[in-house]
């Protein structure tokens, strides 16, 4: 008698594609005699703007996407059931410009994007209409040769790397976004966005804070839309720490208006008219403030020149271009994902502090459709958290803490954080000069300890990873075995429950 071969467990598998600062992540989801189900959440990579020779390790990423591209590819047979594309910064959207050709091939069955990308919500197309409007001023203000060699405006120029081509970022605002087409490649992350939006037009879903969407395989897998929020005082929460340099708030359209005014005066391409300023209004003095100045000393006097501010302002665009970053950040689309059994995955992308706390704003569904249907809190979410993909490559300002990462007290605990640190270290600046701090100290030593060391990190050592995990009562770790030196890729593979079958009718 043949004794048949045990049939295979339901599984989930997180693949994070290494090498990259920058969010590259692959759900795979396996039922027994069934296809695999898969899900990319975001493609990118940090780009390398300003000196490419100061930057070796950056530049060598933007190359080795190409690499994660034809893995990609060729691992799920060119078919993807769903791509989640969480908010429109490069290092989670640049795949599609680096490795268009690659991945223009592929299949893409379903789109998931925040309600902030919604073209047909009003308080979306605000937010994206005073932010492309920003940038376009921004990417201009870069181009001032000028004013070349100010530091601010090199810190300026950095923080635009996130947005894609400046000639493309320098165009949003004035002419509008090109017409996409499929078998054109993006230039900039809009454009990343639109294209995807092309590629699946009937099955792209705008996703709300407080929906609960059934998803995968017969729909056993529950996604919990955390973020982002609806609500601007949660939006313009960046950072939970005090003061005037930590509590900045979402980009003002006046504080656009004025940018855009100052830059076309450099330009050439008009002069100081009345209620033209070159200052946001907050700035300005009336007239009863003024009556004592002293006139005596005209500005273009060469014994005033130190009191000339003609390049002052690039100190508002550093704020604004600050401001919109955080801005972007705080749209994250933030998912909680819940396997069957009741383990559950949390993906918060680059969320900042008021993304995380609004979590606690709602329950899930936010509303029920019957009154005794059941609901869940952010804490109960939380809780059952067993698998947590660090946000914004375990920066300072993306991991919340009493409301976020110490509410996660499964023991079984694991965290993949999409990070190179020596590219990190290569963002160097005058006021900055070791670069970024990622993984940040603190939050590191923490995830350490609540993890028991069950972390996996883009740049990691394989044989400590490896020795963290051997332990594990969820997790089985394992990497791309084509490359064993420097795989492409680690996975980490959670058993599953089978899901339930429904019950049939009375």
């Amino acid at each position: 008698m043949s004794v048949q071969a045990p049939q295979p467990p339901a599984a989930i598998t997180v693949r994070m594609y290494r090498g990259l600062l920058g969010d590259c992540f692959l759900l795979t989801q396996t039922l027994p005699d069934r296809p695999p189900y898969r899900a990319l959440i975001d493609c990118g990579v940090l780009q390398c703007i300003g000196a490419a020779g100061s930057k070796p390790a950056t530049k060598a990423a933007t190359v080795h996407m190409q690499d994660v591209a034809t893995s990609l590819a060729a691992d799920t047979g060119g078919v993807l059931d769903l791509v989640v594309a969480t908010h429109e910064h490069y290092d989670h959207l640049s795949g599609f410009l680096l490795a268009f050709d690659t991945l223009k091939a592929l299949t893409i069955k379903k789109v998931w994007m925040a309600w902030t990308e919604n073209p047909t919500d009003s308080q979306a197309n605000q937010f994206r209409k005073t932010t492309d409007s920003a940038l376009s001023a921004l990417a201009g203000a870069v181009k001032l040769t000028a004013l070349a060699g100010d530091d601010r405006l090199e810190s300026i120029r950095d923080l635009l790397q996130f947005y894609g081509d400046l000639d493309d970022i320098a165009g949003l605002g004035l002419t509008g976004k090109a017409p996409q087409a499929l078998d054109k490649s993006p230039r900039s992350c809009a454009g990343a966005l639109d294209w995807l939006k092309l590629k699946a037009p009937d099955q792209v879903s705008y996703l709300e804070p407080g929906e609960v969407v059934k998803f995968g395989l017969d729909d056993s897998l529950t996604a919990y839309v955390l973020g982002p929020p609806r609500t601007m005082a949660r939006l313009k929460q960046l950072d939970p720490s005090a003061g005037a340099g930590r509590e900045v708030y979402l980009t003002k359209p006046d504080e656009v208006a004025a940018l855009q005014s100052t830059l076309k005066i450099h330009q050439g391409q008009e002069t100081i008219v009345a209620n033209d300023l070159p200052f946001s209004t907050r700035f300005s003095l009336g007239k009863d403030e003024t009556a004592g100045f002293s006139t005596a000393v005209l500005y273009d006097d060469p014994q005033a020149k130190d009191r000339r501010i003609d390049a002052e302002w690039l100190g508002s665009a550093e704020t604004l271009a600050l401001k919109i970053d955080g801005d972007v950040n705080n749209t994250s689309l933030a998912l909680a994902i819940e396997a069957p059994g009741g383990d559950v995955l949390l993906f918060p992308a680059d969320a900042q502090v008021g993304n995380w706390l609004s979590w606690h704003d709602q329950t899930y569904p936010a509303k029920p459709a019957k009154p005794d249907d059941p609901v869940r809190s952010a804490p109960d979410i939380l809780s059952r958290v067993v698998f947590y993909k660090v946000g914004h490559h375990a920066s300072h300002n993306a991991t919340a803490r009493a409301q976020g990462l110490e509410l996660m007290t499964s023991p079984h605990l694991a965290a993949m954080i999409p990070v190179v640190e020596t590219v990190a270290h290569e963002q160097k600046s005058k006021n900055n000069p070791a670069g970024w701090s990622m993984p940040y100290p603190d939050l590191y030593a923490r995830l350490l300890a609540m993890t028991q060391r069950r972390v996996v990190r883009g740049d990691g050592q394989l044989a400590d990873e490896q020795a963290a995990f051997q332990d594990s009562q969820k997790f089985q770790l394992s990497y791309d075995g084509a490359n064993p030196d420097d795989p492409l890729w680690a996975e980490l593979r959670l058993a599953t429950a089978l899901p339930v079958e429904p019950a049939a009718p009375e």
